[in-house]
């Protein structure tokens, strides 16, 4: 399927947003008025990548429902091992470079349990995180996403097989919405188990594939009125006022950063570690799965050439830092870490801009050193190795 450029470009927002809000909260100025609520919602960043991933993974089985095509013998090992050398060697570099960062700052590494449950990328369901990898904990929700991708792809496209393209495409948006609605209840349950003094399990839940279902649902919506609009069928064919917007990516960005704003207020809960209530924790999930739908889908639509929107997608900039996106997602917090401890930089009392300048810099300068030395090596050979084989010819 056509490489979509705008969506690299969003990888790096994504990756950008959550570095923001990390630098926003050890500095301290995540809890500084107005300026502070939008530094502190930058984890919305973590919604886009959920989205993208939903996105990229389920586009596929959408598009071979609409079409009546069958399922490529190899598909799935072939999709397990390139997601495999997506995800495993950049992380398992920043995790050695976290275990460095930990031995010296604190003398040991954890133990073997932590350590083991790092390597494999469990830590999200034990909660016990190093305090320079705690972003790690949506890696493992990334990871039970990609295992179930093969059966969730496998019912969309039957799903689709069965109704139809028109009938298909809107009823499975209605049902992407109702799991979208069971994430929001999962939050709920979260919430309200943490005030009453949950042992980790409501965390644990949180961070879930169950309680992150609204952002994985936003990309699978996004897909299937995106490969639907292509072929002429489901909701934007049938009602005008939704095709207008989304073909109007301006209103789209600008209706992403309303949302943005909104969910940097009150409504969205506290930006510190206080507990939210249930309607606050339910508030800011839903938010974020709108913010991230939003984006995503202003940027699933390839520009008009000459367009301001074209120049960014062709400028080279854009794919690269799409490219070293994830190495900034995987080292930013480890530099935040080593940078407090070499300047001896106070804790939630240093200033925003130096740390955010040095964090970005350092950060970027990893990525890159990843991403041409270990990523895109691996990736390349795996994608030679693992291509299907040409057709015979009659």
């Amino acid at each position: 399927m056509g490489h979509l450029r705008l969506v690299d470009g969003l990888r790096a927002v994504a990756a950008g947003l959550v570095l923001v809000s990390h630098v926003g909260f050890w500095t301290g100025a995540s809890s500084i008025d107005l300026v502070g609520g939008l530094v502190a919602r930058g984890d919305a960043g973590v919604a886009v990548f959920f989205a993208i991933s939903a996105f990229l993974l389920l586009r596929p089985a959408i598009a071979r429902g609409l079409d009546g095509t069958g399922h490529e013998a190899g598909a799935t090992a072939r999709y397990a091992v390139r997601r495999a050398a997506r995800i495993l060697p950049a992380y398992w570099l920043a995790l050695a470079g976290v275990l460095a960062a930990a031995v010296w700052l604190t003398g040991g590494a954890g133990g073997p349990a932590k350590v083991a449950a790092h390597v494999l990328v469990l830590q999200g369901y034990t909660g016990d995180y190093y305090q320079s990898f705690t972003q790690s904990w949506s890696l493992t929700t990334e990871v039970t996403f990609y295992v179930l991708v093969p059966v969730l792809g496998g019912l969309l496209t039957r799903g689709l097989w069965r109704r139809g393209g028109a009938r298909g495409v809107g009823a499975l948006v209605a049902v992407t919405a109702l799991v979208a609605v069971v994430g929001l209840l999962a939050q709920a349950v979260a919430a309200a188990w943490s005030r009453a003094g949950s042992d980790g399990g409501a965390g644990v839940l949180a961070t879930s594939v169950v309680g992150h279902l609204a952002w994985f649902g936003a990309g699978a919506a996004v897909a299937l009125l995106a490969e639907g609009h292509r072929r002429g069928v489901g909701p934007l064919t049938t009602r005008p006022g939704l095709l207008a917007v989304w073909r109007s990516r301006p209103t789209l960005v600008l209706l992403a950063v309303v949302v943005f704003v909104v969910a940097s207020s009150p409504l969205a809960g506290p930006r510190d570690l206080t507990l939210p209530t249930a309607g606050q924790a339910v508030a800011k999930e839903a938010l974020y799965a709108l913010f991230a739908l939003l984006l995503l889908a202003a940027c699933v639509q390839e520009p008009e050439p000459g367009t301001p929107a074209d120049a960014v997608a062709r400028w080279g900039v854009t794919r690269w830092l799409g490219d070293i996106s994830y190495g900034v997602f995987l080292w930013h917090v480890v530099v935040l870490q080593v940078l407090f401890e070499v300047t001896g930089a106070t804790l939630f009392a240093t200033g925003f801009w130096w740390t955010l300048y040095a964090v970005a810099g350092f950060s970027v300068a990893l990525a890159s050193l990843s991403w041409w030395l270990v990523e895109r090596p691996i990736l390349a050979a795996v994608r030679r190795r693992t291509a299907p084989a040409p057709a015979a010819r009659a």
